[in-house]
């Protein structure tokens, strides 16, 4: 379980890092800019899948960072995904806030704020909850 766990927080730490270079960086900015082409008023979860193909292995590269230090097994790792990608659909659709929060969705509102989960945009001071 402690695997699960230390992938998950690796991919988040990397996906708000990553997440926060497609906003500021000029040129990945222009490949970002196609998943938010999204009306955040109308989100559905699979809008969570609209983007360009460079940006989801991009952005999914932290959560196999861990691999390269601890023995994990393939059963893991699937569960790991399996989460990534459903906690991923749910913060993409405003019919299941009521199950994760709107935090995501006011990140495709203002786009200035709100880069990764919740716990990490805290700590960085980029948390916005209007």
């Amino acid at each position: 379980m402690i695997n699960i766990i230390l992938c998950v927080i690796s991919y988040d730490i990397w996906f708000y890092i990553s997440h926060i270079l497609l906003h500021k960086n000029a040129y990945l900015k222009n490949i970002h800019k196609i998943h938010h082409e999204v009306n955040y008023e109308n989100m559905i979860y699979s809008d969570a899948y609209v983007g360009h193909y460079f940006e989801s292995p991009f952005q999914s590269i932290g959560a196999v960072i861990p691999i390269l230090f601890i023995t994990i097994h393939f059963y893991e790792f699937i569960l790991v995904v399996f989460f990534l990608n459903v906690r991923g659909l749910i913060r993409h659709d405003h019919r299941l806030i009521w199950l994760y929060g709107n935090h995501h969705i006011l990140h495709h509102k203002y786009s200035n704020c709100n880069y990764g989960e919740y716990w990490i945009d805290y700590i960085f001071n980029t948390l916005e909850e209007k």
